[in-house]
């Protein structure tokens, strides 16, 4: 009987210290690690790349999901959350016995998983990285998930602790301090197919969505079986990168050797295309052995050096580009079953809404082709990236901050407002335009890029700002920007270093860039005209004096507008003589509220103070 089979499945699993587990996977840590300037820039464009296809991702959920597509906004949010776990399912597949556990546990160089003549669970087990080892259940019907020692592992994933997988296993992660294992890398074991399980093989199946690259596993005892052959076929055209490992050399002699690999070449080549797959024959038992005893001639006569070093070069090289191709691939698989027509719906003198299905596939395609050519992870980013931004966005959220204030302010003064008319009305529309701004800049890619082109708000509104948005709203919209001044800054380092000052001012958003701003001014200039249009009746002139009339600024503001005025009318004249009248008075009032607020709270008589007193200090400051 071949010694793979020996291992008792109840052997006691022994945690090794974290010392000893960081040495078992130095020989994939150093094939990792380049310089510090090419790990620090590589891992940049991993990041940038991911996240315009996280972009992208979301604006399909978001279509999907303003048009009821229920089903492909949750399968667009699997996905979503891929990404964001930066998760990497290499799984390994193959039939019940092929020793797909035993090469697991070779390729960490640990005695780790359960091996044995029965098959496991029909559950998922995953290796993971974890700052201490534990093992982490998630359960059928359990809300939370359960963690137990690593020792209990075969208790829960073998049919002799978990028959039938009466317990209800539906995951079982096992995190472990290997570096191997460190970029987001989650080594699959999957139940085997063809077993006489059926849901083993169903739930293999159930996964292969998730998989971003396979370790497919048969043997030479019977090679390539009907189950087997099948399950190659149905990856074909989900999985980016496939490696076939032929397992259990170590059975066959040097005349058998050549002509089962030269079978199994063929039929792989038949089912799955000439040079999609590469075979590795070796003995995971005897490269588990050799391990186990530091025995590097061992390792290589397994023929588990050549796979490994195959494995260390995708994970170093093309690992991150596989996973972020492989979450392309089943988004346009989405979209491909999607109406070609779905597109959020404009108003008239909108501007067209971007994201419907043929612009989201293009975009996606066009990253997806960067990635495949092997061009820098960064250019694949610049690639989906329009040239220019629209400024029509932003005029949008001002038109909508101006619209409430038309209906109050400089125009409606009288006995009930407490406070500047003007002031007033700028408040409204702060408050109108952050409340729309705020889900705009979260949302929508074209107001991020006009906004990035504009170099954001100025210091004061952008507190105003963040007082209103979330902190993922902000995350979402500053992103752009803060690339934006990223990429000016290294121009500028290209350019000079002398005289910086200067380039450096013009990327800070000012007073005259500042969007805000602009609406504060525009919306201070319609509410004077308001107030000039009324004041220059009775009922008008009634009406302000029985208010709080202007503050000094909007006061100023407003003379210099009578003094601007091409009419100049007596009547304008007048006005402005009106506004100074009212202006003294006002102040007199107020300095005389102030000292008698003053004088009860001293004599300890707050009892008498009235409204006017009580608020008095907050009028002085306005």
């Amino acid at each position: 009987m071949h010694r793979d089979v020996l291992n008792d499945e109840q052997r006691v699993i022994r945690p090794m210290s974290e010392a000893a587990l960081q040495e078992r996977g130095d020989h994939v840590e150093r094939a990792l690690l380049g310089t510090d300037n090419d790990e620090v820039a590589s891992l940049r464009h991993y990041t940038l790349a991911k996240q315009e296809v996280a972009a992208s991702v979301r604006a399909a959920k978001q279509l999907f999901q303003a048009h009821g597509a229920r089903e492909a906004a949750e399968r667009c949010q699997v996905l979503v959350v891929q990404l964001a776990e930066d998760r990497f399912n290499l799984a390994v597949v193959g039939q019940f016995k092929r020793g797909k556990s035993t090469l697991m546990n070779a390729v960490l160089g640990r005695d780790l998983l359960p091996t044995g003549l029965l098959p496991l669970t029909s559950a998922i087990t995953a290796l993971c990285y974890g700052s201490t080892e534990r093992v982490v259940l998630r359960r059928k019907g359990w809300t939370l998930e359960q963690e137990v020692p690593l020792a209990q592992l075969a208790a829960f994933i073998t049919e002799r602790g978990n028959p039938g997988n009466e317990k209800g296993l539906l995951e079982a992660r096992v995190e472990l301090p290997l570096p191997f294992l460190r970029r987001g890398l989650h080594f699959i074991d999957t139940p085997g197919i063809g077993s006489t399980r059926h849901e083993n093989t169903a739930t293999t199946y159930a996964f292969l969505p998730q998989m971003a690259a396979v370790i497919f596993v048969t043997s030479v005892e019977a090679p390539l079986s009907e189950a087997e052959e099948r399950f190659l076929v149905d990856i074909g055209g989900q999985v980016r990168q496939l490696f076939v490992v032929v397992n259990k050399m170590d059975m066959l002699g040097d005349t058998d050797r050549e002509e089962v690999l030269g079978y199994i070449q063929m039929r792989v080549e038949q089912l799955v295309g000439a040079g999609t797959a590469h075979l590795y024959p070796l003995s995971a038992r005897d490269g588990l052995a050799a391990k186990l005893n530091h025995d590097d001639i061992g390792i290589h006569r397994s023929g588990l050096a050549p796979f490994e070093q195959a494995l260390t070069a995708f994970l170093t090289e093309a690992q991150g580009r596989t996973f972020l191709v492989s979450v392309l691939d089943r988004a346009l698989r989405l979209l491909a079953e999607a109406d070609p027509t779905l597109a959020p719906a404009s108003a008239d003198g909108e501007i067209e809404p971007p994201g419907s299905v043929l612009a989201l596939r293009r975009t996606m395609e066009s990253l997806r082709a960067s990635l495949l050519a092997q061009a820098p992870l960064s250019a694949a980013r610049s690639a989906a990236e329009p040239a220019t931004a629209d400024p029509r966005v932003i005029d949008q959220a001002i038109a909508a901050g101006r619209s409430p204030a038309r209906r109050a302010g400089g125009g409606q003064a009288n006995a009930r407002t407490r406070t500047c008319p003007i002031c007033a009305a700028q408040g409204q529309a702060l408050f109108a335009f952050f409340a729309h701004w705020q889900y705009t800049l979260a949302t929508d890619t074209t107001a991020q890029r006009a906004f990035a082109a504009e170099r954001g708000l100025c210091p004061v509104h952008t507190w105003q700002y963040q007082e209103m948005a979330s902190p993922q709203g902000i995350s979402e919209g500053y992103a752009p920007l803060i690339e934006t001044l990223a990429v000016e800054l290294s121009r500028l380092i290209e350019r000079t270093l002398e005289h910086a000052a200067a380039p450096l001012a013009a990327l800070l958003a000012g007073t005259a860039t500042c969007a805000v701003c602009r609406l504060v001014r525009e919306t201070a200039t319609e509410q004077v005209e308001q107030l000039l249009t009324r004041l220059v009746t009775a009922e008008g002139r009634e009406d302000y004096a029985s208010s709080a009339g202007l503050c000094l600024p909007h006061l100023q503001a407003t003379l210099a507008h009578v003094e601007d005025s091409v009419d100049g009318t007596i009547e304008r004249r007048a006005v402005a003589e009106f506004l100074l009248r009212e202006q003294v008075r006002r102040l007199e009032d107020l300095a005389d509220d102030l000292r008698s607020y003053t004088l009860k709270r001293d004599a300890l008589r707050r009892g008498l103070l009235h409204r006017e007193e009580a608020d008095a200090w907050r009028r002085a400051l306005v």
